[in-house]
């Protein structure tokens, strides 16, 4: 299997082979924005007509069709790849799908202007970003019945789940970031840091915040900064992959790269987001 990196952005799908990064595969698709990916299957959600495509991954073509939402921010598969979250930030509701067929099964409310959505690693619990209601909504995965509403300090900008432990990205009163972490039992955690809130991401045993202008590595306690670096603009959207470390800058629609020498550059413009899926090596 080869691992690739796909981005939507400027109308249009670019598909990128590592470990080299080389653009191998370019499709035009209208209002291209949210991605996920399972297997060899890519979804792309598209703002005209509020549409979800399935496509294959390998030679990019479209395979399917589903009715989505408006302003559908982002898109989740649970780890089976049987279901489809779509947060549709304008209707200010989460929408469940068969991923499969495309059938819709639930749509619940996700708080104001949510921001994004998680799910645990069992794929059993749904978290959101609840955006400017200031809270993380903690659902039943099938259901999408609420099983807990978690009031934070601020308008919540992302949010991770792992081990029982919450983690909340949160805009504060001075404008800068809280991270918040929920742990199973135990005392909540707030951890100021600077600039303003963007996107979350797991790194190991570490916790990477991206805010605007900085890369934050944070302990998983939530209690220490390990480290902080500069970073281009202000990432929405986080990617490990082989080694190198990608964001989306949400201020400029570019996608950065950090090698391993600790080097950012800039790969390609008009970028909304991106995911990793894999591909049959054709070589092996």
């Amino acid at each position: 299997m080869q691992k690739h990196i796909v981005v939507s952005g400027g109308g249009e799908l670019r598909s990128f082979a590592l470990p080299m990064l080389g653009e191998n595969r370019r499709i035009r698709l209208d209002d291209a924005g949210a991605l996920c990916a399972w297997g060899e299957t890519v979804f792309c959600a598209s703002g005209w007509g509020d549409v979800i495509w399935r496509l294959d991954a390998e030679r990019m073509i479209p395979t399917g069709l589903f009715a989505g939402g408006p302003g559908m921010r982002r898109l989740l598969l649970s780890p089976d790849g049987e279901r489809l979250y779509a947060l549709c930030t304008e209707a200010d509701s989460v929408l469940l799908l068969d991923a499969v067929s495309g059938a819709p099964l639930i749509l619940n409310r996700a708080g104001l202007n949510p921001q994004n959505i998680t799910l645990d690693e069992t794929g059993d619990t749904l978290a959101a970003a609840a955006g400017e209601s200031g809270d993380v909504l903690l659902l039943h995965a099938r259901t999408l019945s609420l099983l807990a509403r978690l009031p934070m300090p601020g308008m919540v900008y992302d949010v991770r789940l792992r081990n029982g432990s919450i983690y909340a990205l949160c805009l504060n009163e001075a404008m800068t970031s809280t991270l918040v972490t929920v742990p199973p039992c135990g005392i909540r955690q707030m951890l100021r840091l600077e600039g303003m809130p963007g996107a979350l991401a797991m790194c190991g045993e570490m916790l990477l915040c991206a805010t605007e202008g900085f890369l934050h590595a944070v302990s998983m306690d939530g209690t220490r900064v390990l480290r902080t670096e500069k970073a281009a603009g202000r990432a929405d959207r986080i990617l490990l992959a082989e080694g190198r470390l990608l964001l989306c800058d949400s201020l400029t629609e570019n996608m950065v790269m950090r090698d391993r020498g600790g080097r950012w550059q800039r790969l390609c413009p008009n970028v909304r987001d991106m995911c990793a899926y894999f591909t049959r090596d054709e070589s092996s």
